[in-house]
């Protein structure tokens, strides 16, 4: 799959890829007392790993310490007190990335450590979750950086203190974190088969 495909969907929207209602099917048995049940049972795509060897394992391992990393610096930058404490435009931007930041431990946690195949929602829960987030964080990091530099600019002061430098060193460092997640997972090979080729463990 191809990197924007995963990052941006195929020809679906959002929320239709987070329903997968049409990935799966109801069906009807009677349990060992005879009672009749439902069990649901998934008829869409699978996605697997063309390399299920060591260094996948690696690239998945990687990212959720890189995931980990991210929110571990972003955390202890923007608790460092610094020039830009008090200024909403640059810490209003980095407190939301705290919510992508948080969609990208739980992506993290959802990784096919195990590298079997993944239906559908499995897939969009881990690796594109992250993708996603990592995007997000990205972006709001790189505005509220961007910011403080404008700070800086209309206050005509240009004397970084040590707080400020550990802000903006922390904080930068978060980012990159979560662009080694885009380059780890956007190097990951898969390929998606059709249902019946796999089955869950």
């Amino acid at each position: 799959m191809g990197f924007f495909d995963n990052l941006f969907g195929k020809g679906k929207s959002f929320s239709d890829r987070m329903r997968y209602v049409d990935d799966f099917r109801i069906e009807e048995y009677r349990d060992a007392k005879g009672k009749v049940r439902k069990k649901a049972i998934y008829t869409g795509a699978w996605t697997v790993f063309r390399d299920t060897g060591k260094k996948t394992l690696a690239v998945l391992i990687g990212s959720a310490a890189l995931a980990t990393a991210s929110a571990v610096l972003l955390t202890t930058g923007a608790l460092q007190t610094h020039a830009f404490s008090g200024n909403l435009v640059v810490m209003i931007p980095l407190c939301i990335a705290l919510f992508p930041m948080l969609y990208l431990l739980f992506g993290a946690a959802s990784l096919p450590y195990r590298r079997r195949p993944m239906r559908r929602d499995q897939y969009m829960h881990g690796i594109t979750r992250m993708q996603r987030s990592s995007v997000a964080v990205l972006i709001f990091i790189t505005v509220g950086v961007i910011a403080c530099f404008v700070f800086r600019f209309l206050e005509k002061d240009w004397l970084f203190l040590k707080g400020d430098r550990r802000f903006l060193i922390f904080t930068v460092l978060s980012a990159l974190c979560a662009a080694g997640i885009l380059l780890l997972l956007g190097a990951l090979d898969t390929v998606e088969q059709p249902n019946g080729t796999y089955r869950e463990d």
